[in-house]
Order: C-alpha cells, then structure tokens, then sequence
C-alpha cells in the first residue's frame, strides 16, 4: 500500500461509501466529534449507521446526542444509533456463536479455568471487541468506531495479526481471521484524524508508518486536518505586518497588528501541516468552529463542513444547532 501523491485530491466521500471507518489521532484532536459528524451525515444520506465506542468508562457520545450508550444499539436519531462496545457482553456473544447454546456459554463464563485462559490470551479483550464489530458491520451500512489515541488503537489492531502467529488452530485463530477479513474488505478503512501542530503531525505521521508495518491489510485513505486555518492574508498583508509590527503603536493598533500576526501563524502553521501529512495520504480540511457552543452544536457545525466537502446532496437545515 504506497503512500499517497503529494497533490492526492481529498476525497472525503470515500468516508460515506465504507461499511467500517475506525477513526483514530492524538488525544484531543477532535475524532469523537467527526465520528459523530460522519454518522450524522451518513444517517441523512440513507444510510443505517451506528457510532460505536469501545468499552469505554466514560462515554463522549453521552454529551453529544444526550443519551448514554449500552452495549446494544439504541436510535438517537432517524438512521443513526450509538452503542458501547463492552469487553463481557462481548464474550458472551463470542461464545455464543462457537457453542450456539446459551446454557452452555453460561456454564463456560462460570468455569474459573475457563476466565483465567481468556483474560492470559494475548490480546483477547481487544479480539473480542473488534469481533462484534464485525458482526455489527453485518447489521448496519456503515459502523464508524470510535478508537482510542493512536498509539493504543494501533496496538490494538495489530492483535489481530499476533494472534494469527500464535494460534495455528481453534476458535481464536479463526475469530483473529474473521477479523483480519474485515480489515481486507475494500470498504473497511481506518482515517487519521489531526490538527495543524507539529506534534500532532508528528504522531500523525508515526501512526501511518506503523499501521503500514503491523496491519498492511487496512486501508488508510486519507486525514482529516480538523480546526485548520486556511489562507488569507495576502503576501503584501504580511509585508504590512512585519512592517507595523516594527513601529511604536498606540494599545488599540498594537493589539490589532497582534491578531493579524496570531492569524499568520495560524495559516503558517496549517500550511506546514499540510505539506507534511499530503506526503501520506489525502487530506480533507475542515474549518476551526466557534466554541463553547455545546457538543452537539459542534458536531453539527461539522457536518455542514463534511457535507460541503463530500458534495453531498443533503438537506441539513437545523443540523447545525443540533
């Protein structure tokens, strides 16, 4: 899988015709956020869809569609359900298609023996979980997972392929397969998803490199650069600044020559970002949003920016507030 051309064009309706997107990046970029954003887009255009967490302790999805997901999908909206991936329930589901006989699995999960195989097995809690998603991939037209940071999702996708050395027969070679099937499919794709700061970028950059060395399988097309700010100052509004900036001003004149330049540094910085990362892959921009709006308004900001770059045909009115 070769890296993308520099001037790869950002495609993002490749997001709307996959089955599975696992979104990951550096904490607090945002991927919570657009994987609600997607889904809500997705959802408009037809498409059951669900967002789902991995076991998580403290959900994000709560405050974004203010409803709490469980293990099982639930609807927050026409379309679009959320749900919880949780590591228990999802062994028992395991189980249950191997054995096919719910008083048995029950018998299994109580079996002391039994509990301390599945908890040593290498990797087994991020098999099971990525398991249901393949199941839940079968149920929907498009699931987008919510991972965790890159480091850890990269760890726990590449799992899969571990378990396939470990294991040369048995139930957990066949689920890491079933798994490792997935990943293969030509709409299963994992998306990166950044911000315009050279450490974010830097990870960005590391992520891709690992899941091309430990999972080749996945497809990655493209980053989502999210709170980006694109050109426009002018070379000669530049020139203006550096020239202000060098003369003695009055404290209204400085402080507007201070924003001007906080607003250069801002575009250098996502010019500099995205000249690295279109080194990798194709790159979709989205805009910097007003904040302190509440989650969901966020989210809906959102999907108006994905909408517009997907060319979308979709009648978004009242998404943005949510």
């Amino acid at each position: 899988m070769p890296p993308a051309a520099a001037d790869a064009p950002a495609d993002s309706s490749v997001l709307f015709r996959s089955r599975v997107l696992f979104l990951t990046g550096k904490g607090g970029t945002g991927k919570t956020t657009l994987g609600a954003a997607i889904g809500r887009l997705a959802a408009a255009q037809g498409r059951r869809t669900l967002v789902c967490e991995l076991d998580a302790q403290r959900s994000s999805l709560t405050a974004i569609f203010g409803k709490a997901p469980v293990y099982q999908p639930s609807q927050v909206a026409p379309g679009l359900s959320i749900c919880n991936i949780e590591w228990m329930p999802a062994l028992d589901d395991w189980l249950a298609d191997i054995v096919g006989a719910g008083r048995i699995v029950r018998m299994i999960m109580k079996n002391r023996m039994i509990s301390i195989f599945l908890e040593a097995t290498p990797g087994a809690r991020d098999l099971m979980l990525l398991h249901r998603v393949v199941k839940l991939s079968q149920q929907f037209d498009l699931v987008i997972v919510d991972m965790p940071a890159s480091g850890n999702a990269v760890g726990m996708l590449s799992v899969v392929g571990t378990s396939r050395r470990l294991f040369d027969t048995g139930p957990i070679r066949r689920c890491a397969e079933e798994i490792d099937g997935m990943f293969a499919r030509p709409d299963t794709n994992l998306v990166l998803v950044a911000l315009p700061e050279e450490m974010v970028v830097n990870e960005t950059l590391e992520t891709r490199a690992r899941v091309h060395a430990e999972i080749p399988a996945l497809r990655q097309p493209l980053v989502l650069l999210n709170r980006a700010t694109p050109a426009t100052l002018s070379a000669g509004e530049r020139s203006l600044l550096d020239q202000l900036g060098a003369q003695e001003l009055g404290v209204d004149a400085r402080e507007l020559v201070e924003a001007g330049r906080w607003e250069e540094r801002l575009e250098t910085a996502t010019a500099e970002a995205l000249s690295r990362l279109r080194a990798i892959a194709a790159v979709v921009v989205l805009p910097v949003l007003a904040r302190g709006e509440g989650a969901a308004r966020v989210v809906g900001q959102l999907t108006a920016a994905l909408a517009r770059q997907s060319h979308a045909k979709v009648d978004l009115v009242g998404e943005a507030s949510g």
